[in-house]
This record gives structure tokens, C-alpha cells and sequence, in this order.
């Protein structure tokens, strides 16, 4: 037992907070500048954990004081929290451009936005864009209640799904190793993991710089966007559309999406990829041809020619928005039944925990129930103080729903790798107690998710990379205030230089009013997508064919499915082939040699994809900041 408490180091030091304090002050506002001008947020998120955690282990070796792996761990996760959490306070600006966007005039919304969520446009701080003034005392007072409200009933529920999910059930977690090997790759040092993560680097590096960064490049130096492989990917809905209408057909581009499909569990890629045809192929082009009322809006709104994002969306309205809910809410309650005894088992062990438990730093049941119940009071009181009409919602939302999808969430996380939650909660409790035209209730700060199914993931990690559990919850309570300060701070600054949506601002020319759409076309009731009938028999079917699964042991995977049925052809191919490369690579040279391999070359081509990304935008920042001006 002893040794078991030893090997579990501490990795929250002076050196590790130094390097999130580097990537809280240096990588914020590079994260903010290309959300605003690009929208790359997905790859932008690799930005400061390579960055951070490269500069940090090199400067180390040079200076005799190496980085240890569990030191490496709090830097990676830290500053992956850096580039999630840089956004913080885009969703104010959101709310004060909803006041004076065109479709929320032209809907009759734009007058009801609340002061809670954004002063009126005449204000002060709305006239010389700041956040500095007493008018957004109140918003912000909101926005940050609101999240502490929803961090404590997270930090609760992860606890929970630890000890289910990795201390009883023992789920693989297969996405797990990537991060466990990039961490001790670049602190370890060995020369051979050394040799092929930075081989799989430079390749991804230059690959990557053409698919992301010349186009952005281009577009600063010469007015037009030069892009030599399209991103995210190659439309070739339109060559099969004469044979198959409907259907959707292309091909992702980043190469990282190939490799993924080595670590996910094959049977799960196999199940992903039939969810994303049968879905998206054969049913967007059976729903074309069969006469049924429940594809009559399909029917009506398609039209040749159109591209891979357009038939998406509307496909995902029209036809899958209802299945997708029954399907995941299946999903739900089967992992609920299914790890039933298991969770019993959990919160009986979590009552009085072992000393294994508490050398890692387990809280006891009843400190996680007080973090549950804290949380979910002031989400509650906060919520009905807001809107108190819809107090039996709140309720649901800040109780039943976390829960929910959080088992839903780490058991997917866990067994194939790929986070599946159940869509559309918000919209389908605002369509059911609340008027059409009303934007109050919408912008209450309700709790649809939460991120313990993540938080689960990385304490994996930990376990991998020997880092006690309890420093990865210290240091998100050390970094994350200073992570949203610095975001006021940025954001700030931003908007100061820049009306947003401005030009100087591309991106938010394009997406905010695309956003401002779909929030005026949901209040409006003029989004129509949720049939009864479908979810509960969608939900019925999912959920007795995976019971019998799991009974007989068939060999289907409802998580996989699942996950295939909210994912493009595209990337569910990739995967497919990925994992058809892997199981040939894997008996080519040895399971075990490339169980290795495929989790450092996957970690290097991430790393590869950060540094492309990070230098492409600052070479954006420094030539947009020469040549632009702010109107």
C-alpha cells in the first residue's frame, strides 16, 4: 500500500504555475485575436499546451532544472484551460451585439435583451467600449455567478465519476495515452520516443502551416485567401449528387483525424462510421425519395448544388435533430442501468474513503455532496431570481440534466475516446414553457452540461503520468481566476481598439450574424424540429438493442453509433481508415512496439498542428496590426 501512495509526485510547483502564468499571459490574447479573425478555435487550443510546455522543457534542459512529468501534467492541462476559457467574455459581447443585430430587429427581439445580459446601446460603456463602467456591473455579476455556480456542482459530479469510471469500472479511456505520452515524451527525454515525436512534429508542422496558415497569410499580404488544400475539407457532395441527392460526401483534410482512428477501440470506429452513412448518406437520400410526412420539411428545402455545410444543417433540422436526442438520451439511462451496482459500489467506497483514496487526494461523499448542493443552490436561486416563472426548470437543469450528461459524457470519454452528450436540452424545455419572441428565459445561465466527463479523462492522464489527482483540481482553482482576469483584461483591450464585428475583426463579420440568425429563428418558434413520436421511439429502439447487446455480448456499440450519428462521413471514414492502418501497422511490428509508437506519433502530430497554427497567427497578428486599421 505504501508504495502505491509514493509513486503518485506532486507536479504543482513554482516552475509549474510560472509556466501557467506564461500561458495566461501570453497565449490569451493570441487565442482571443484568432477566434475574432479566423474562427480556428478547434486547433487553436493546441496553441499554448505545446508552446508552453516546448519552451518550458527546453529552457529547463539548458538551465539544469529538468521538468518532471508530473510538473509537465499540470502545465499541459493548465494551459489547455487557457485556451478554452480565453473566450470568457465573448458571450458578453454577444449579448450587447444581439441589441443592434439586423435579424434580432427584424424578429422583434432585439429591444427584449435584458440589461442582466447587456446594457442598453446607449450607455456609456456601450459608447467607448469598455467594460469599466457601472452598466455592466450587473452582467458580469451574472456571468460569473453563473460559472462559479457551474464549476462547483463539475468539480462535485468529477469526483464522483472518478471513482466510478476509473477506480471501479476501469474503463480504458483509450485517448488517455496521447496526452500521457506527449507529457512524458518531452520530459522523459528517450531518445527513441524523442526521435519519432519529433519526426511526426516537423511533418505535421509543414502540413499543417499549408492547410491552415497560408490561406490566413495570404489574405492579410494580398486581399485574397491562397489555399492550396481546403480546410476543414474537400466537398465532393456535388459529383455524387446526380446518383445520390441528399447524400453528403467529402473528405477531411487534417491528417490528424487518420491517426485518431488508431486509438479509438475498433469496434467503436466500426460503429461510428455506420452511424455517419446511415445517417447522413443513406438517410438524407432515402428521405429525399420515400413520401412520409416526417421528411416533408426535407423535401421541400433541399435543392441541388448545394455545399457540405448547408445540406448538414439542414439535415441535422429536418431529419436527425429529434433521433440524435432519443439516441443520446438512450445513451443516458443506459449508463445509468448499466453501472448501476457500480455506482452504489462508488458512493459506498467514496464514504469512507481507503488510504490509496486519500493519498491521491479523493474528496469523501459528503464534501462532493456539499459541492453538488452548493452549486446547484445558487444556479437555482440565481436562475429564479432571472426568470422565476420557469422554477421547475431550473430545478431540472441544475440537478437532473449535469448528471445525466456528465454519466453520459465520462462513460463515452471512457470507452471510445469521443465525447457524446445529448443536444438540444435547452431548446426543447424553452420550446415547451416559454412564449414565442421571448429572449429572456434563452439567456438565463442554465446548467445543459458539464465538463466532469473531461475532468474525468485528465485524471486518467494523471494516473498514467503518476501525478497525484488533487493537483490538477488545486491548480485549476489557482488558474482559472487568473485566466478569466487576463480574458477581461484582453478582451478588453480588443474591443477598445475595434468595434466587434468590425473588418479588423473577419471572422466576427461572418459568424456573429450567422449566430444572431439561428438565436432570432429558435426564440421566433421559427425552428421546428423536435418530434415527440421520433425522440421516444428513437430512445425505445437504442435503448432495448443495447441492453440486448450487453446481455448477449453482441458486438455493438451504442457509444460508438452514437457518436457516429452527430459526425460527418468525412471524419468517421478517416477514422475507419486510421484503424485499418493501425491494425495492419500493429501486426507488422509487434502490438506492444505499436501501441507505443501510435500514441507519441499521434502526440507529435498535435504538437506539430499547435506550433503551425501558433506561428501562422502571429504572423497574421503582426501584419494585420502593420497594415489594418480599426474601421
Amino acid at each position: 500500500m505504501s508504495e502505491e501512495k509514493i509513486e503518485f509526485k506532486s507536479g504543482l510547483t513554482k516552475v509549474s504555475m510560472m509556466a501557467i502564468m506564461y500561458a495566461a499571459v501570453i497565449m490569451t490574447p493570441v487565442i482571443i485575436f484568432m477566434a475574432l479573425s479566423t474562427g480556428l478555435t478547434d486547433p487553436a487550443r493546441f496553441i499554448p499546451v505545446f508552446v508552453t510546455l516546448l519552451l518550458f522543457t527546453e529552457v529547463g534542459r539548458y538551465v539544469g532544472r529538468y521538468i518532471s512529468t508530473q510538473e509537465a501534467y499540470i502545465i499541459y492541462f493548465m494551459a489547455e484551460l487557457v485556451a478554452f476559457e480565453s473566450l470568457y467574455f465573448q458571450g458578453l459581447l454577444m449579448g450587447l451585439y444581439y441589441r443592434e443585430a439586423p435579424y434580432t430587429k427584424l424578429f422583434g427581439i432585439a429591444d427584449k435583451i435584458p440589461t442582466w445580459v447587456a446594457p442598453p446601446l446607449d450607455a456609456y460603456a456601450v459608447k467607448v467600449r469598455t467594460f469599466i463602467a457601472p452598466e455592466w456591473a450587473l452582467p458580469l455579476a451574472v456571468s460569473l455567478l453563473g460559472t462559479l455556480a457551474g464549476i462547483l456542482v463539475d468539480i462535485g459530479l468529477s469526483f464522483l465519476f472518478i471513482q466510478l469510471y476509473i477506480e471501479t469500472e476501469k474503463l480504458p479511456f483509450p485517448i488517455a495515452p496521447i496526452d500521457a505520452q506527449a507529457i512524458s515524451t518531452l520530459t522523459e527525454r528517450s531518445p527513441q520516443k524523442i526521435t519519432i515525436f519529433s519526426l511526426a512534429a516537423v511533418i505535421s508542422f509543414f502540413y499543417e502551416f499549408i492547410l491552415y496558415g497560408l490561406p490566413a497569410i495570404s489574405e492579410v499580404l494580398m486581399g485574397t485567401r491562397v489555399t492550396f488544400i481546403p480546410y476543414p475539407w474537400i466537398d465532393l457532395t456535388n459529383l455524387f449528387e446526380v446518383a445520390v441527392p441528399g447524400a453528403i460526401f467529402g473528405i477531411a483534410t487534417d491528417i490528424s483525424t487518420f491517426a485518431v482512428g488508431w486509438v479509438i477501440p475498433f469496434n467503436s470506429v466500426i460503429w461510428i462510421l455506420i452511424g455517419s452513412i446511415s445517417f447522413f448518406i443513406i438517410g438524407n437520400f432515402l428521405a429525399l425519395k420515400i413520401p412520409h410526412p416526417l421528411f416533408k420539411g426535407w423535401q421541400e428545402e433541399w435543392v441541388p448544388g448545394q455545399s457540405v455545410s448547408w445540406i448538414w444543417q439542414r439535415s441535422v433540422y429536418n431529419l436527425w435533430a429529434s433521433p440524435r436526442i432519443g439516441i443520446t438520451l438512450a445513451l443516458g439511462i443506459f449508463s445509468v442501468i448499466v453501472s448501476a451496482k457500480a455506482i452504489i459500489k462508488s458512493i459506498k467506497s467514496l464514504r469512507r474513503l481507503s488510504e490509496i483514496s486519500k493519498a491521491k487526494g479523493y474528496l469523501s461523499l459528503p464534501y462532493i455532496l456539499l459541492l453538488i448542493i452548493s452549486g446547484a443552490t445558487i444556479g437555482i436561486a440565481l436562475d429564479i431570481y432571472l426568470y422565476p416563472r420557469l422554477w421547475f426548470v431550473w430545478i431540472v437543469l441544475w440537478t437532473v440534466i449535469p448528471f445525466i450528461q456528465g454519466v453520459l459524457l465520462a462513460r463515452s470519454y471512457g470507452e471510445v475516446g469521443l465525447g457524446v452528450q445529448i443536444p438540444y436540452v435547452k431548446e426543447a424545455f424553452m420550446l415547451a414553457f416559454t412564449a414565442p419572441g421571448d429572449p429572456v428565459p434563452w439567456m438565463v445561465p442554465a446548467k445543459i452540461t458539464t465538463s466532469a466527463g473531461i475532468i474525468t479523462h485528465r485524471i486518467k492522464v494523471a494516473m498514467l503520468t503518476k501525478t497525484r489527482p488533487i493537483d490538477y483540481f488545486k491548480a485549476t482553482v489557482i488558474a482559472l481566476p487568473l485566466i478569466i482576469f487576463l480574458s477581461f483584461i484582453y478582451w478588453q483591450i480588443f474591443w477598445s481598439m475595434a468595434k466587434i464585428p468590425s473588418s479588423f475583426y473577419p471572422w466576427t463579420g461572418i459568424q456573429w450574424p450567422i449566430a444572431s440568425l439561428n438565436f432570432s429563428l429558435w426564440v421566433s418558434r421559427s425552428i421546428v424540429i423536435f418530434k415527440p413520436d421520433v425522440i421516444i421511439g428513437w430512445l425505445v429502439i437504442i435503448l432495448v438493442v443495447s441492453l440486448i447487446a450487453r446481455y448477449f455480448k453482441l458486438p455493438f456499440s451504442p457509444i460508438g453509433f452514437a457518436a457516429g450519428t452527430g459526425l460527418l462521413p468525412h471524419f468517421a471514414i478517416n477514422y475507419f481508415i486510421g484503424a485499418l492502418l493501425g491494425r495492419y501497422l500493429s501486426k507488422k511490428i509487434g502490438k506492444e512496439k505499436w501501441e507505443m509508437y501510435r500514441s507519441v506519433i499521434l502526440a507529435g502530430l498535435f504538437a506539430g498542428l499547435g506550433l503551425a497554427v501558433a506561428v501562422s497567427v502571429a504572423v497574421t497578428v503582426i501584419f494585420r496590426s502593420i497594415w489594418s486599421t480599426p474601421f
